[in-house]
């Protein structure tokens, strides 16, 4: 998990292993509410006064000899707010979308 020994900006970057697709089904999964789809690059929700915009966009492939992995560059934008709040918004998302490996 990202930001634990420091505070949780109001935005920014990650790459991800994912297509656009397997992105949008992972957050749906984490967070059913999510306004948004894979086809428009943008994602929205909300919880209690937090709000937080995701946009994504393809960054290519990643090969390791003969395994290829999909890349996104997550951007995340939380509107102005507490940091707490940024910090249990962005750590419910991140254990609901963690997937297995090493």
């Amino acid at each position: 998990m990202a930001f634990i020994h420091g505070p949780v900006p109001e935005s920014f970057e990650r790459r991800v292993t994912a297509t656009p697709r397997e992105f949008e089904r992972d957050l749906r999964q984490a967070w059913p509410a999510v306004e948004g789809s894979a086809a428009a690059a943008r994602f929205s929700l909300r919880d209690g006064t937090q709000e937080l915009v995701i946009d994504i966009e393809a960054a290519g492939v990643r090969r390791l000899g003969l395994f290829e992995l999909p890349q996104l560059d997550v951007r995340y934008r939380f509107a102005p707010g507490d940091e707490a709040m940024r910090r249990a918004l962005l750590a419910r998302l991140d254990r609901a979308m963690q997937k297995g490996g090493g």
